[in-house]
């Protein structure tokens, strides 16, 4: 996990300093920054206000195409002046004079790698100062100008990161002149920003991206992210151990960790982060000029793949169904173990999840269990009994939606346990009625037992 933390004090006579700290290497420290610099930006000007923050947005605005030159003389400077504050000058003191200060926010941003797909948690806590937007709004204000100040500043010998620091002030300010930058949205606007300022510097095609061939989990596509040929985009993301990759085929989000399979990023999630990178660009949705995306369906193995992963972190032994999307494993409880199975209907996006009850109802017996299994789901919510009246089978089902073609871990273990229960309780009650119990008694001294 990288984790980025910025200090950004307040003393008396306008006088201010940064202390940032991040246990991120070289250009990933450096993406880091860029990033939460993005999100940092946008949640104050979200919570203050686009009216109030007009000055702070029109500052970041002419950031955009600003020259090198503009940028060397403002270092010089001892500090920024805030032309939306009264026009005062706030001189901002290196790190290594800092001493400990009253007023504050500290931020910290943490860079997180989970399965489904990149997060990123993003905390501000105000020190001895009000929250953006709750009151005297100076500090927050001039936080954004002292952190942008002393970014640059801290590197003020590396010309690529100067240019990509000032492209994404400049892009936060053109969406925030636009109105774009709401509350459910700073992180796809600090990672799109960020993304299009580090693609256009220096170097920009150099991210030691992955080379190796990767097959598009939405659309099949096959290809690197290699500049000659590429089938994938490589999107900033501050990590070493995985990646952010856009089909050029289809458009889809690839999610990349290192060692696992590619997996394709949720539909609301990229939707997000691509529209504003596109809206940033300029550039079409996605495919390559001159033909549209793909509409193959996704290869059938992807998702088996990752029941197969699940049943592994879970430690759940299984077998493979030859044919067919499935997995065959068993469960065990106090009355003895039966089959498992977990069944993959990809057309519909679900998981159906069987437990078959180790008893074979005979012919004469099938309509009474019918009747006890009638009654006992009316009082169920998650799982369901069936009978096969051909050959006298009974499982219990449940079912789990898979969200944008993806397995939820948690939810399929949860849902696991409820099936494996039900077979359990009802188990003693089916057997009963095999053996001649009628089936209304046969409920009751399972619900009384």
């Amino acid at each position: 996990m990288v984790e980025t933390t910025l200090d950004i004090r307040f003393y008396a006579d306008d006088e201010a300093c940064v202390i940032v700290d991040s246990n991120a290497p070289d250009d990933v420290e450096e993406q880091a920054e860029l990033v939460s610099f993005g999100h940092y930006s946008a949640r104050i000007i979200d919570r203050v206000g686009p009216s109030s923050a007009l000055s702070l947005i029109h500052s970041l605005t002419s950031l955009e195409e600003a020259s090198m030159d503009y940028l060397l003389s403002f270092l010089e400077s001892d500090g920024p002046r805030l032309e939306d504050i009264d026009d005062r000058r706030v001189r901002v003191l290196p790190p290594e004079s800092a001493s400990p200060a009253d007023q504050a926010f500290v931020v910290h941003a943490r860079f997180l790698d989970p399965r489904r797909g990149p997060r990123m948690s993003f905390t501000v806590k105000p020190r001895g100062l009000s929250a953006p937007g709750r009151g005297d709004d100076y500090h927050a204000l001039a936080s954004v100008h002292v952190l942008l100040y002393s970014l640059l500043k801290r590197r003020a010998g590396d010309r690529p990161y100067l240019r990509r620091l000032a492209g994404t002030a400049g892009l936060i300010g053109r969406l925030a002149a636009n109105n774009q930058i709401r509350p459910d949205n700073e992180f796809d606007v600090s990672l799109a920003a960020a993304d299009v300022a580090w693609g256009r510097g220096p170097e920009a095609e150099d991210q030691g991206g992955q080379s190796a061939e990767l097959r598009c989990p939405a659309c099949g596509n096959e290809g690197s992210t290699a500049q000659d040929g590429k089938a994938f985009d490589s999107v900033l993301w501050p990590s070493r151990s995985a990646e952010i990759l856009r089909c050029r085929h289809c458009g889809a989000g690839v999610w990349l960790r290192a060692g696992r399979r590619p997996r394709r990023i949720t539909g609301d999630l990229w939707r997000a982060m691509d529209s504003m990178r596109t809206e940033l660009t300029g550039l079409p949705d996605f495919g390559p000029p001159g033909g549209p995306p793909r509409t193959e369906p996704r290869d059938e193995s992807d998702l088996l793949e990752s029941l197969k992963v699940a049943f592994i972190e879970n430690g759940w032994p299984f077998s493979e169904v030859l044919g067919a999307d499935a997995l065959v494993s068993e469960l065990s409880g106090p009355l003895g173990t039966w089959k498992f199975y977990a069944q993959i209907v990809e057309e519909q996006e679900l998981l159906l999840l069987y437990s078959v009850c180790p008893l074979r109802v005979p012919a004469e017996r099938r309509l009474e269990v019918s009747h006890f299994l009638t009654r006992a789901n009316y009082g169920l919510s998650a799982a369901t009994f069936e009978l096969d009246f051909d050959d006298g089978e009974v499982r219990c089902k449940t079912v789990l939606p898979l969200d944008g073609g993806e397995i939820d871990v948690t939810a399929l273990k949860k849902l696991v346990r409820t099936n494996g229960l039900a077979m359990e309780t009802y188990l003693p009650g089916i057997g009963a009625v095999i053996t001649g119990t009628p089936a209304l008694p046969a409920l009751e001294r399972r619900t009384t037992s």
